[in-house]
């Protein structure tokens, strides 16, 4: 590709003016109207609502991370607080991504150069949109921009577009025209990708492919608006395995150009789309702090996927391509780890579920002989390297629950005829890690004596003996779930097998691991002991059956019992909602008695959103809601990061203890649908669901 044909080269340059006087009477901001208290919540009349939003205007300069431009599998780029461009990953740099950190728009007056870092920054983000405001102080000029993505929900095609879009707003506050033009600058292309500006006026750099200037004539006391698209094209990568991948947007696009042609044809279609679909949340009955967690949430999929084509004739997979979501690219770099996308796959299900059926082919593929589910499809960025017996007390039954998930989201029962036969011998692979017997899935954990890792379940360096509430819980609704795929595909003789084993399940997990007043930690029968510990997410196994909408797998009367333990000890010991672990009289986990790291004295954002779903689904709205609400202020507020939500948070300060980006941060979709107490075919038919695709569409 030449140099010139990087950047598009419409519009002319113009000269500078002299600085006027300010006149009064300036036109009003935009995208949002001036919002006195920051760094809070508030409510904000935008532009494209109806109505006035809640959510968080941060001072820039305050904020920790910015939101990400990009869609699904496309590579991003942020918008940080200060108004630079901070993290990108467009050109497949995706562990870790790149760190570009640079001014991207300055803006010339007169003999002026001033980049949008140095003006003060008023900043609003609902993911897939950055809205600033901007105070450049002694300038007679007030800016405003709107940046966005198409990350349209239901439309997987808009959403896998590798652009963003930009409008910007510039406010003469003076009582003389201004002549101003803006340099824009953006991550240079590199030998594997290239990037392109097109706008209405946009004139490139010959020298610097990757920069343009945009000359503007604003007048005397008005305000002028000009659009721009930024599009990057690098279709071609290696994973970690240094195997070659073509990305999907590859097969719509042919180069940068294209893309952001695309972008500026689409840009009142698309901004339109994003903004209904959001509205609908917006609007909704839900709290209003939950309304926020939904909008931005979402943002892992931009800054954690990758969607790969099928390129040749020989790749396994279909048309689609294949769909993957990291554990995190910047915290934890694992491919599809199963037990974090036991919490955080709902987005993908709910609104893509054509993309979650591509990841579940991948899982099903990987199965070995034994039946044994994969953990992950590889570390940190390899697709075909499957890691097994790592976790896998877990993995293979929680794969059968998201078998059923999909069933429930799409009831196409010649998919379920592809899945079932995989179902049945991830079923039976779990029958092997009974060891003695009596029904339950053991804990195996692979630790050496004095040693915490790996524990070989979801708390990784928290290792537990025998049988475990967390562990043989989800155990017994993977029975419940394998009982209820095998009655839907008709296969009555594994139905009776499920729900025999899931009875003899139900009889031990209450004789081993019932305590007269919750479920302890676990119960090593063949030694003799045991941990009263009280689990935050003991009732793990209610979490999995009530989103799939089955009974209960626990006598309802210990349930009431264990939540109000819950309540009385986890949640009182800490202000951010519930600590992992505590001693049965609410004292700090000791890791001076039991080898642990630190996963017990801290709280698990995925977690402790999969015990605050219980309490909701059991009609415990206050403590449910509670819990979630107090997640919600460490990881946005207190922590100033909406847009980089962490795993483990510090059970003392709430501030970040492990982990960045989170894939397991995505259950909070449950939640809605946990008030409601309803199903994934509820919830995604007749609910907020189904009100979001139809608004997005």
């Amino acid at each position: 590709m030449h140099r010139r044909d990087v950047i598009s080269l419409l519009g002319a340059a113009g000269a500078s003016a002299a600085i006027p006087p300010v006149q009064a009477g300036a036109a009003p901001p935009w995208p949002f109207d001036k919002v006195v208290e920051r760094n809070r919540w508030t409510e904000i009349k935008a532009g494209g609502f109806r109505e006035r939003v809640y959510g968080c205007v941060f001072d820039g300069d305050w904020l920790q991370a910015g939101v990400p431009l990009g869609g699904l599998g496309t590579g991003y780029m942020t918008i940080e607080g200060t108004g630079k461009l901070g993290h990108q990953s467009i050109y497949n740099d995706l562990v870790p991504p790149k760190k570009h950190f640079a001014d991207w728009l300055t803006v010339e007056v007169g003999t002026r150069h001033v980049p949008l870092s140095a003006a003060r920054i008023a900043y609003w983000g609902h993911h897939p949109v950055a809205d600033l405001t901007a105070d450049f102080g002694e300038l007679p000029l007030g800016l405003g921009l709107r940046a966005f993505s198409p990350l349209i929900p239901g439309d997987r095609a808009a959403s896998n577009t590798p652009v963003a879009l930009f409008e910007l707003e510039l406010r003469n506050t003076s009582s003389a025209a201004l002549k101003l033009t803006l340099h824009l600058r953006f991550p240079p292309p590199t030998p594997k990708g290239t990037i392109a500006v097109r706008g209405e006026g946009v004139v490139a750099n010959d020298v610097q492919p990757n920069e343009a200037r945009l000359t503007v004539d604003v007048p005397a006391g008005g305000a002028v608006r000009k659009r721009f698209a930024v599009a990057w094209y690098a279709p071609v990568w290696r994973d970690s395995s240094s195997e070659p991948h073509r990305n999907r947007y590859s097969q719509r696009f042919g180069s940068a150009a294209e893309a952001a042609a695309a972008g500026l044809q689409n840009f009142d279609a698309w901004l339109r789309r994003v903004l209904a679909w959001q509205a609908v949340i917006y609007e909704s009955s839900l709290p209003n702090w939950l309304r926020d967690w939904l909008v931005q949430s979402l943002y892992s999929l931009t800054k954690n996927s990758v969607w790969i084509a099928r390129a040749r004739k020989d790749e396994w997979w279909g048309e689609d391509g294949w769909f993957t979501h990291s554990e995190s690219h910047t915290g934890c770099p694992i491919v599809e780890t199963m037990v974090c996308r036991m919490h955080g796959h709902f987005p993908l299900l709910f609104l893509y579920p054509e993309l979650e059926e591509t990841t579940l082919t991948a899982f099903r593929h990987f199965q070995i002989s034994d039946g044994e589910i994969p953990f992950s499809f590889g570390a940190p960025t390899s697709m075909r390297d499957p890691r097994f017996h790592c976790q896998h007390p877990l993995n293979s039954g929680q794969y059968v629950q998201m078998i059923l998930r999909q069933y429930l989201r799409t009831g196409d029962k010649r998919q379920l005829a592809r899945f079932f036969d995989s179902v049945k011998r991830a079923v039976r692979y779990q029958y092997s890690l009974d060891d003695d017997g009596t029904g339950l899935v053991h804990d195996q954990a692979h630790v050496s004596p004095g040693e915490a890792w790996p524990a070989n379940q979801f708390y990784d360096v928290w290792p537990w003996e025998g049988v475990s509430c967390y562990v043989a819980g989800t155990w017994m609704a993977t029975l419940a779930a394998g009982k209820a795929l095998a009655e839907a595909a008709g296969d009555s003789a594994f139905a009776g097998e499920c729900a025999a084993r899931l009875g003899k399940a139900q009889r031990t997990f209450e004789e081993r691991l019932w305590n007269g007043k919750y479920y302890r930690l676990w119960n090593n029968a063949q030694a003799g002991t045991t941990s009263e510990v009280v689990l935050a997410n003991q009732l793990m196994a209610e979490w999995c059956v009530k989103v799939l909408g089955l009974e209960s797998v626990l006598p309802a009367a210990h349930v009431d019992s264990a939540l109000d333990t819950v309540a009385r000890l986890n949640f009182a010991a800490t202000s951010y909602g519930l600590i992992n672990g505590v001693a049965p009289d609410g004292a700090p986990y000791d890791t001076k008695l039991n080898p642990s790291g630190d996963h017990a004295m801290h709280i698990f954002i995925g977690e402790n959103l999969c015990a605050a779903g219980t309490f909701l689904y059991h009609g415990r709205q206050d403590i449910g809601l509670d819990v979630a609400r107090r997640l919600w202020e460490a990881l946005a507020i207190k922590t100033r990061a909406p847009w980089n939500q962490r795993c483990l948070i510090n059970g003392q300060t709430g501030l970040p203890q492990w982990g960045d980006d989170y894939y397991s941060n995505l259950a909070i979709w449950t939640l809605p649908m946990a008030l409601e107490r309803q199903s994934i075919g509820e919830f995604t038919r007749t609910g907020l669901v189904s009100k979001i695709l139809a608004a997005a569409g």
